[in-house]
């Protein structure tokens, strides 16, 4: 069952270009990872130091597997110097794939 898994975190004041940069290494990392499907990098709107990834995984355990494993630290070093304060993570099966909108 796909997954999505969202990390949540606010970045320091004035490193939104970097962090995003740091992101775009970390996506480079990941990818071909067993399981990973992809991934993406919200900056909430009203809010330019609220972020949260959103990664898409084949299965729950092929993106605990990861989190498990050592590369994981080592894949995700560039972007942890940005976080200010706690970071938050979940995980969510997709019980309803959807389609785009039809537009009028």
């Amino acid at each position: 069952m796909t997954v999505l898994v969202m990390v949540s975190a606010r970045i320091k004041p004035g490193t939104g270009e970097r962090f995003e940069q740091a992101f775009r290494q970390v996506r480079a990392a990941v990818s071909g990872t067993d399981g990973h499907l992809g991934e993406q990098l919200l900056r909430a709107h009203d809010d330019p130091h609220a972020y949260t990834l959103v990664g898409a995984w084949r299965s729950a355990t092929d993106f605990l597997a990861w989190e498990d494993a050592p590369e994981h630290r080592a894949a995700t070093t560039p972007m942890r110097p940005f976080w200010d304060g706690p970071v938050t993570r979940t995980i969510h099966e997709v019980a309803v794939e959807g389609e785009p909108a039809a537009r009028s």
